[in-house]
């Protein structure tokens, strides 16, 4: 096993850990689910770097290795397909794929999400 083979496992790892920082969550895509574990972030507030004032805006993604999404399909996900986990009071939310961004270098796959698909 060369370095990037255990990069990409102990990734894989880490981010399908439950009891670490690893959460459910849903793909969908026709009549299709595909239910993974992954890293997830809803951060609702920025920062402006040059004043360090909060400014309003809502950053959506999650990341999760790529062999698992291809354990279950071929398919790769891309803008439209469907999201869905619960946040930490259990409350379902539903989000949609605007952007896929793989690193075939250890296999993370990360896709920014939106509330609707006019976000950019």
């Amino acid at each position: 096993m060369n370095l990037n083979d255990r990069a990409a496992l102990d990734a894989k790892n880490i981010l399908s850990d439950l009891n670490g920082a690893g959460r459910e969550f849903t793909l969908m895509i026709n009549n299709a689910c595909y239910v993974l574990t992954g890293i997830y972030g809803d951060i609702g507030y920025l920062l402006n770097l040059t004043t360090g004032e909060a400014i309003e805006g809502r950053t959506i993604e999650v990341s999760f290795s790529i062999a698992s999404l291809a354990a279950q399909t071929q398919d790769v996900p891309e803008r439209g397909w469907g999201f869905e986990c619960k946040d930490l009071s259990g409350k379902k939310i539903k989000l949609y794929v605007v952007k896929y961004e793989p690193d075939r270098t250890i296999g993370v796959g990360r896709l920014k999400l939106a509330v609707n698909l006019n976000a950019k």
